[in-house]
């Protein structure tokens, strides 16, 4: 329950009233860049490598998606190559992925544009293109033991890369019959439709292939009006709840945004309002409504400058930028870190400019809370919140602010306090205008363990 009054807000967790059960988490994405041919020349070392390890370890990431490519082990003759420099940067990806516990969205970006381009692969409806799949994916899941590869997606964003969904649709059915036949099924869930911009392919989706689709995921790069106005929350509404109507199965399985952002005219590669202030906040409230809506993961593309040649979608720049921290680093990361996988989220009224995160955990056995907290008002704001049955504990306070992002040498933020609280008799806190607050009792006590 959500109330307003004269500045002041009042929020009241119903436990009955979940928007998630168990939540996968604010994840990212992380396209396995690092140790390709455009960042070696550019100087990067281990000590780099190392210091991408240490960011991703503090944040506690839950979930990654991650490219992989057909091309980068197998050649027009049809033989495999394990050893390719393309794979070993892979294998170094999945190793802190599964050295972390952090659950793998594999993607495979398809084979039809020029840059994917197999020889001897003539779409990605040929068999051929299915059984090759199904050989790298027994390779790391079964011959390597990377069981962090939870997900399996076929192709990004199919409705720009194959343009036709009977094709795209035949593809998906060939790999699942490859999963199939060699017990990958029983490790990985088939997810999709992985659709940007073209809802009609999602629908589709859930009506033809609800029977091989264990999980939804769609894109979203929406226009700023969009997130500011709290329209966001109708989209990812719309989209769960076809999910929900028309595939009878829907209920338990999960639906994710596998990419997320605010949408750039400056294109796919590079988005400079990443150096802006407003880009953090936007994302929280970008996150918090995607929750409100129902949403089992957000990812946030993406990771790192990085994971990509001239690339500028990154929490943190590249080695010719000194990989600096980026300003969206500081929501993104907190969100990512405070609410683990497996959390509850609630769901909550509808407060005018106030968007609000709720999510409780059990790792270790005892109950936690998280609150992130967007107030897209000029004006501060007086926010009151309670959970009846709940306990008291140590909490830790962070701002987000133009003015305040308290933050470590390594750039990590820091609370502004910490102190007990009793939700139970409420906790109030006071957020500026367009500002982000977040409170939590996950780590709490905790600051500096990675």
């Amino acid at each position: 329950m959500c109330n307003s009054l004269h500045g002041s807000v009042k929020i009241v967790i119903d436990r009955k009233a979940v928007a998630c059960p168990s939540f996968m988490g604010f994840g990212v994405e992380w396209d396995p860049g690092f140790w390709h041919a455009w960042n070696v020349a550019s100087g990067v070392t281990e000590a780099d490598w190392d210091l991408v390890v240490k960011r991703i370890a503090w944040m506690k990431i839950p979930v990654v998606r991650m490219m992989m490519q057909v091309r980068w082990c197998r050649d027009g003759q049809g033989r495999f190559d394990w050893d390719r420099a393309e794979m070993k940067n892979v294998y170094r990806y999945l190793d802190v992925c599964q050295k972390q516990g952090i659950t793998v969205i594999l993607t495979d970006w398809g084979c039809e544009p020029g840059w994917l381009k197999v020889p001897d692969i003539v779409d990605v409806g040929d068999p051929t293109y299915a059984a090759a799949i199904g050989t790298y994916m027994d390779h790391l899941v079964n011959g390597k033991g990377y069981s962090c590869i939870k997900y399996f997606v076929m192709v990004n964003e199919p409705n720009y890369e194959v343009k036709d969904f009977t094709r795209w649709k035949k593809g998906v059915e060939n790999v699942a019959a490859e999963f199939t036949k060699r017990g990958l099924d029983k490790k990985v869930t088939f997810a999709g439709s992985d659709e940007s911009n073209d809802e009609g392919w999602h629908r589709n989706a859930v009506d033809q292939l609800q029977k091989v689709l264990g999980a939804y995921d769609i894109h979203r790069y929406a226009l700023a009006d969009e997130v500011r106005s709290g329209a966001l929350i109708e989209f990812f509404r719309a989209q769960w709840n076809y999910a929900l109507q028309k595939d009878p199965g829907a209920k338990t399985k999960p639906m994710f945004v596998g990419e997320s952002g605010i949408h750039s005219d400056a294109g796919s590669g590079n988005n400079p309002m990443h150096l802006d202030y407003e880009y953090g906040l936007d994302m929280a409230d970008y996150a918090a409504q995607a929750v409100a809506a129902g949403s089992w993961s957000v990812c946030a593309w993406m990771l790192d400058d990085s994971s990509h040649k001239d690339f500028t979608w990154g929490m943190w720049k590249n080695k010719s930028g000194g990989f600096a921290l980026k300003p969206w680093f500081y929501a993104w990361a907190l969100l990512c870190r405070s609410v683990p996988a497996g959390s509850k989220t609630y769901l909550l009224e509808a407060c005018s400019d106030l968007r609000v995160v709720a999510a409780s955990s059990r790792v270790t056995g005892v109950e936690s809370w998280t609150f992130c907290l967007v107030n897209r008002s000029d004006r501060s704001k007086t926010v009151k919140l309670h959970v009846p049955d709940s306990q008291p504990g140590l909490f830790m306070h962070y701002l987000y602010s133009r003015e305040h992002a308290a933050a470590d040498w390594d750039g990590f933020p820091i609370p502004i306090e910490t102190q007990a609280c009793d939700l139970r008799a409420g906790v109030e806190v006071t957020l500026p205008g367009n500002a982000v607050y977040l409170l939590t009792s996950v780590n709490a006590g905790r600051e500096g363990d990675a």
